[in-house]
């Protein structure tokens, strides 16, 4: 699991851990099941994921700061796009699946429900490399799960 630091990455590690020889990454090491990694560095995500090998590629780092994100443009996008576009190479590489989750700040908000039938209007700089991301994965990955 890359970019597992924050609570949905615990929470993760906490559910698949009892069953499945999971490798938790992050750049801030929290905690003591997490090993470093920053998949930003492109060379260093792909070669740790595969000297592990895994079954399945969860992706799960992003940042989610709206007004850092509105600040860091050019960081916002290589965390949130680009370092995505390398997982999805990874995973097409090992011929495994690709966990991607999106969020729903894709949307505008114009409508009080959604579907997966609309059409997405993201509106800052988080929601726009997030929604990137989630285009990429869908039209480049042999095999994904987008959440």
């Amino acid at each position: 699991m890359a970019g597992a630091g924050g609570m949905l990455g615990e929470a993760f590690h906490e559910t698949f851990k009892i069953e499945y020889d999971v490798f938790c990454t992050d750049k801030d090491v929290n905690s003591d099941w997490l090993n470093y990694l920053d998949f930003n560095d492109l060379d260093k995500y792909r070669d740790a994921v595969l000297k592990f090998n895994p079954d399945y590629l969860f992706h799960l780092g992003a940042i989610t700061d709206l007004e850092f994100s509105e600040r860091n443009t050019d960081l916002t996008f290589k965390t949130n796009t680009i370092s995505v576009e390398q997982a999805c190479r990874i995973s097409n590489e090992l011929d495994i699946p690709i966990l991607y989750i999106s969020t729903a700040g894709i949307f505008d908000g114009s409508i009080p429900l959604y579907n997966d039938y609309e059409t997405p209007n993201p509106m800052g700089i988080y929601a726009k490399t997030k929604f990137y991301g989630e285009k990429h994965v869908l039209k480049n990955s042999n095999k994904s799960i987008v959440c």
